[in-house]
């Protein structure tokens, strides 16, 4: 057995940690799930140097929105992809209820912001994990998901101070931003989901009406997110084929 996996027991970090997630992101695709490293794919370096969260976003779930579906290759976890190019990092997958089809769950962005905050303070609480850099990587609804999570964190520092000093940086993935050079405009973005979600059945109205561009909930969310990003390394990127049944970019 490798000797950084003994010193990590089964611990946060440690490979136990990695295959009981992968196990019960199969079962219950909600929460938060380490996927590497694993024992057989240990850090090189035999530490862990930060922490990768990825949120998927409408219609997605925490494993299927970053598998390849002709390899079933999930680039979080296969060696070929993330894990070999950050073989330090640990990778986690978060997955909650987006809301769009067959979803009876109720909650909102603040619901799913604070389930991210509260699982990343436990996955994070021994002393060498707490002060670890923390990168997420945010798809459509997931980066409203982490930019309410990071004002909430701001907001409740004596309760996520640690979350929020650790954070350095994210990477969003056609994420509407309200405003500046490059973002992704609300219209655009909200005309391509509210197509596709027409095609499900029980829709979350709620959800859906916060991605509208006069929505006050998304301004808000949007407005307090600006003001306390400066410190962070921000990288926004958009769909450059159209998508959708009206073929519409993301």
């Amino acid at each position: 057995m490798n000797s950084w996996w003994k010193r990590q027991g089964g611990n946060i970090g440690g490979g136990d940690q990695a295959d009981d997630g992968r196990r019960r992101l199969a079962e219950r695709p909600l929460g938060l799930f380490v996927l590497h490293p694993t024992e057989a794919f240990p850090p090189k370096e035999n530490y862990l140097d930060a922490d990768i969260v990825a949120i998927h976003g409408l219609n997605g779930t925490a494993r299927n929105t970053w598998t390849d579906k002709q390899s079933g290759k999930c680039w979080l976890e296969s060696g070929d992809f993330l894990p070999a190019a950050l073989p330090n990092a640990r990778i986690m997958t978060f997955g909650y209820n987006s809301g769009l089809a067959f979803s009876k769950s109720r909650g909102g962005i603040e619901t799913y912001a604070r389930d991210l905050l509260n699982r990343l303070k436990i996955v994070r609480g021994d002393t060498q994990a707490r002060h670890r850099p923390l990168v997420f990587v945010a798809h459509s609804l997931g980066g409203i998901v982490v930019k309410k999570a990071l004002v909430i964190a701001h907001e409740a520092q004596h309760v996520y101070g640690d979350v929020l000093r650790s954070t350095k940086g994210i990477v969003f993935m056609g994420t509407p931003h309200r405003g500046g050079s490059g973002m992704v405009p609300w219209a655009v973005l909200w005309s391509n989901l509210v197509n596709i979600a027409t095609l499900g059945q029980a829709m979350r109205k709620d959800l859906l009406k916060n991605l509208k561009s006069d929505s006050a909930v998304l301004q808000e969310i949007s407005r307090q997110f600006t003001h306390r990003a400066t410190s962070l390394q921000i990288r926004s990127f958009t769909e450059q084929e159209v998508e959708g049944p009206l073929k519409t970019l993301i």
